[in-house]
């Protein structure tokens, strides 16, 4: 497998199906911590070791 050297601030699209009950419950976990899925996600796969550069837990989501 190929990997490319980009740059730390490119992002890539990653699209999985989940159980509904393990959609629900990342909702759930976003709705009571007032953070969005993908902020929810990435902690996950940091604290299971994975990779995840720190400014890009972040919410992206526009507030007003």
């Amino acid at each position: 497998m190929k990997i490319d050297s980009e740059s730390p601030d490119t992002e890539e699209h990653l699209q999985i199906q989940v159980p509904s009950e393990t959609k629900y419950d990342l909702r759930l976990k976003a709705l009571n911590g007032r953070e969005s899925i993908r902020m929810v996600v990435l902690k996950a796969l940091q604290a299971y070791g994975v990779d995840v550069p720190i400014d890009a837990i972040c919410d992206r989501r526009k507030r007003h």
